[in-house]
């Protein structure tokens, strides 16, 4: 008669849990953080120097939820006379104001009805491969 013996399974040592058996650590999505609302998020990069006084540059990859109602100071998306653009919400009596870096690319519009809120920035997303690592399939990590 053969004996087959059962491998002896980890146990505890001395009445303790090993450490190593009970820890686990909970799995990182990145969606989980970013988005939270998958139906209304949107990802868009930024086109211009316009913002980089709010510390959004160029090629940055904004995080945009359309369904959030714009607040004074937060940061919209907008359509205006065909254009998007990506400026700071500051709504003043009579008028809108769109800040940006400089008054040149700081939008003033008159007339409230002339402008579609797209969605607010919840966040930004910076590059920071250097041109000289991004080649082979790193060429398109946030394709700058």
């Amino acid at each position: 008669m053969l004996r087959i013996k059962k491998q002896a399974t980890k146990r505890d040592v001395l009445g303790f849990r090993l450490p190593m058996l009970t820890h686990e650590e909970p799995a990182l999505d990145i969606t989980d953080i970013t988005v939270i609302d998958p139906d209304n998020t949107y990802y868009m990069r930024m086109g211009s120097e316009a913002m980089t006084g709010y510390h959004i540059l160029e090629d940055h990859i904004l995080v945009i939820d359309r369904s959030l109602a714009p607040v004074p100071g937060c940061i919209v998306v907008f359509n205006h006379e065909g254009d998007f653009y990506v400026r700071e919400y500051a709504p003043e009596p009579n008028q809108l104001l769109l800040k940006a870096n400089t008054a040149r690319d700081t939008i003033i519009i008159r007339d409230v009805d002339k402008w579609e809120c797209w969605g607010v920035v919840m966040l930004t997303l910076n590059p920071l491969l250097q041109p000289q690592q991004r080649t082979g399939r790193y060429s398109r990590v946030c394709a700058c």
